[in-house]
């Protein structure tokens, strides 16, 4: 039995070492090299276009339909094109340090997505149906406009971490906010000592 074991034990190392070694190799910096590494039979997996001057998404990313993990970081994107919901594999989208002025609708339609990283962008408000992304566990947005918060933000079940560092709040909206979100990590900086106009 002992000899069993020991070949399981083996079995999982070799497993663990060709998996983990698959997944370095599957991460790709251009669209011109997944595109090659796609048509030599390779799964598209990772693909990280960060300062690429890009002002859309390329279409050519919809014909990896694998991609667990797609970053557009530092790019000049405004808009997010509505066949991204057909990449039903993603885990971890990252649009950080573009141009966006909302949290399209199209990443709500992202069921499987676990992290969302849209730091720096202009967004000004968080869509009330949020709670639609049940499997999300990081939600990043630090510097943006963002001063209320819908209160499905309590309905999502996997949430672990909020990170809404830079975006100008007053103590009481950060308080509401806490007090809404109990078991949340919210990470926060210091309240603004803004004031609403009242017109």
């Amino acid at each position: 039995m002992s000899s069993y074991k020991k070949i399981g034990i083996t079995l999982a190392m070799v497993m663990h070492f060709a998996l983990t070694h698959y997944h370095t190799q599957t991460e790709y910096t251009s669209i011109e090299s997944a595109i090659q590494a796609q048509n030599s039979g390779e799964i598209i997996l990772v693909l990280d276009l960060k300062k690429q001057k890009l002002t859309s998404v390329p279409n050519e990313i919809k014909s990896f339909t694998e991609l667990i993990e797609l970053r557009l970081d530092k790019n000049r994107i405004q808009n997010l094109p509505e066949w991204l919901s057909d990449l039903t594999h993603l885990e971890i989208f990252s649009a950080e340090r573009n141009r966006l002025v909302e949290i399209p609708s199209v990443i709500l339609e992202l069921k499987n997505l676990k992290e969302l990283y849209l730091g720096d962008n202009l967004i000004t408000v968080i869509p009330i149906d949020i709670d639609a992304m049940k499997n999300l566990e990081w939600l990043g947005l630090w510097s943006n406009l963002i001063r209320i918060f819908p209160s499905s933000l309590s309905d999502m079940p996997k949430l672990k971490t909020l990170d809404i560092l830079y975006n100008d709040m007053t103590y009481l909206e950060q308080t509401w906010l806490l007090e809404l979100l109990p078991s949340i990590n919210v990470e926060l900086s210091e309240p603004c000592h803004c004031t609403l106009d009242d017109e």
